[in-house]
């Protein structure tokens, strides 16, 4: 019998989940923010145990933990990568956001058009303008970088930390 494609994971996966669990602070803390207990968050985490964290458990422990780790991991399990929607404040973080959600359909529009082996020219006439957009909004983050160095002052983008 062929093991599943992701056994290979497994490791990964549980270390991960550990990740998230020290990133909340301890199991205890992590486990209150689930809808399991303690133990099977041991579980979870351990090599010897067979058991591997439910989908919706990741997903609370990485939201909790307020990083995708489960995400990043059975992404580059995948051969993907995960990108922010939202990067950072002002006009070079709006930027910067815009660009992750257009070069992640613009990654995912190569992905698909290259999967024959060729771009035909509908496929050109697809993804032209969404290579463009993408452009464009790196054009406008980049002048934005280009100031700052010209100026050799900083750009303040939130008042977070600019007192």
């Amino acid at each position: 019998m062929i093991p599943p494609f992701s056994s290979r994971f497994l490791a990964g996966i549980k270390t991960a989940t550990k990740a998230a669990v020290q990133a909340i602070g301890d199991f205890r803390s992590a486990a209150g923010f689930t809808r399991v207990q303690e133990t099977q968050l041991h579980a979870y985490t351990s090599r010897t145990q067979p058991s591997v964290v439910p989908l919706d458990v990741a997903i609370d422990l990485d939201h909790c933990a307020e990083r995708p780790i489960h995400l990043m991991e059975m992404a580059q399990a995948l051969g993907y990568v995960v990108l922010p929607l939202h990067v950072g404040p002002g006009d070079f973080g709006e930027d910067m956001s815009a660009f992750a959600v257009s070069s992640g359909d613009v990654l995912a529009t190569a992905v698909r058009i290259l999967s024959d082996g060729r771009i035909d020219p509908q496929e050109a006439q697809e993804i032209a303008p969404k290579l463009m957009h993408a452009k464009h909004i790196l054009d406008r983050a980049l002048a934005c970088v280009h100031k700052v160095q010209k100026s050799n002052q900083p750009h303040v983008v939130s008042d977070r930390e600019a007192g």
